[in-house]
């Protein structure tokens, strides 16, 4: 992968989603994907199996253990908290510092505060968001795998 700039770096990094942590009345949010089974790369076919699937107590219980391996896993590599949310858990959700006492977590910066920070602290949070979404990606190839054990 070429080198990118600072400018790149940090144009991903504002452009990547976000959602509210906990609720919106904190205004907390946190770097997120969403990971609604309509809205997942899937073709029609593994988004029907997906469903039976989140359907089926066993099959279900499965995908939910092989999630959390995954979450558990980034937890281990970076030592943030993933975690689901919204009303109905439609989002992971990278947990975001309530104040400077917390250690775990990973604050969404404003495109100001990333330009007023060093390459090499711009560089480490957009690698630290390529492995959420390198997560996310895992965790479809999970779903897409025990949907086919259907």
């Amino acid at each position: 992968m070429p080198k990118k700039t600072k400018r790149e770096m940090i144009a991903c990094i504002t452009g990547h989603e976000t959602y509210w942590l906990m609720n919106s009345w904190n205004g907390l949010t946190g770097y997120s994907r969403c990971i609604k089974v309509h809205r997942l790369p899937l073709t029609n076919e593994e988004m029907d199996r997906a469903f039976e699937s989140i359907g089926d107590e066993n099959l279900c219980e499965d995908l939910w253990e092989g999630l959390r391996l995954l979450i558990e896993d980034f937890k281990n590599e970076t030592g943030i908290s993933v975690y689901t949310n919204g009303r109905s858990g439609g989002y992971i959700v990278m947990e975001s510092r309530l104040n400077s006492r917390i250690r775990d977590g990973f604050p969404v910066r404003s495109e100001e505060e990333l330009r007023e920070i060093s390459y090499e602290e711009v560089k480490e949070i957009f690698l630290t968001l390529k492995r959420f979404d390198q997560l996310f990606d895992d965790m479809v190839r999970v779903l897409k795998t025990t949907a086919a054990w259907k």
